[in-house]
């Protein structure tokens, strides 16, 4: 997903797009790059929304949301690399952001790291245990590393948090439930 103010997180399956106003405290050029930037990656233009993001970023370096959405757009792009050292700058601005944390997190899931990805998602359980997507995280990536038990109780605790705004998670939940109940 794009980051706006509040941030929302990176589901590892699924982006979601969220437009609101960023902060003020950033400059003027900077605040307009990172609208335009939106509202490319809106549109799912996210090579252009790229020149955006950089450009409110060569205005205003500490700009984390241009930074966080920068990453997006790379994830998004299969620039999986890329979008880890963007979260990664993210995090250097604010290291007690779950959702960041949580997008870096998906990141690693993306690129088989296991062991990052399952540090990623404990920091941002730890730092917003409400965070949702995070337990969904969690759970594929217990699952992946043949944590039954683990994995069951994070998909459980997600389904207690989900509010059904990605129906697209809250269907991958049910489906890995199942597959790890069995029948």
């Amino acid at each position: 997903m794009v980051r706006t103010q509040p941030t929302k997180v990176l589901v590892p399956v699924i982006v979601v797009l969220v437009l609101a106003l960023a902060a003020c405290a950033n400059s003027a050029a900077a605040q307009e790059h990172f609208e335009k930037g939106n509202e490319l990656a809106q549109a799912l233009q996210f090579e252009q929304a790229i020149v955006e993001f950089e450009a409110a970023l060569d205005e205003d370096p500490k700009f984390v949301s241009a930074r966080i959405n920068l990453g997006v757009a790379h994830y998004q792009l299969g620039r999986l690399d890329e979008a880890i050292v963007q979260y990664q700058k993210a995090i250097e601005l604010e290291p007690e952001d779950a959702d960041i944390h949580s997008n870096l997190a998906a990141a690693y899931v993306q690129m088989s790291q296991l062991d990052e990805a399952l540090q990623e998602y404990l920091i941002a359980v730890e730092l917003n245990p409400e965070l949702a997507e995070a337990h969904f995280g969690l759970g594929v990536v217990y699952s992946q590393n043949g944590k039954i038990d683990e994995a069951i109780q994070a998909i459980e605790r997600f389904q207690d948090l989900d509010t059904g705004a990605d129906p697209t998670a809250t269907g991958l939940a049910k489906q890995y439930l199942q597959q790890l109940k069995g029948p």
